[in-house]
């Protein structure tokens, strides 16, 4: 696994952790980010590389600074 996968992974494992702290599924996550739930979920999976947007978008949603979710 080279260092951008190890990063999209532990991405994934940041956003799964803040979901679940907050007891959203991913079609709530997604409707409060207006993202699709699949594309949450292979995010969670660490199968994407993000757009700044998206972090963003996301960050939002779960009340929580980007930051928090690196």
């Amino acid at each position: 696994m080279d260092r951008n996968e190890k990063a999209m992974h532990a991405f994934g494992q940041r956003l799964t952790q803040l979901r679940e702290e907050r007891q959203l599924s991913i079609p709530d996550l997604a409707a409060r980010a207006g993202l699709d739930a699949r594309h949450i979920g292979r995010i969670e999976a660490g199968e994407v590389n993000l757009l700044v947007s998206t972090v963003f978008k996301l960050a939002k949603a779960l009340g929580v600074s980007p930051g928090d979710l690196i």
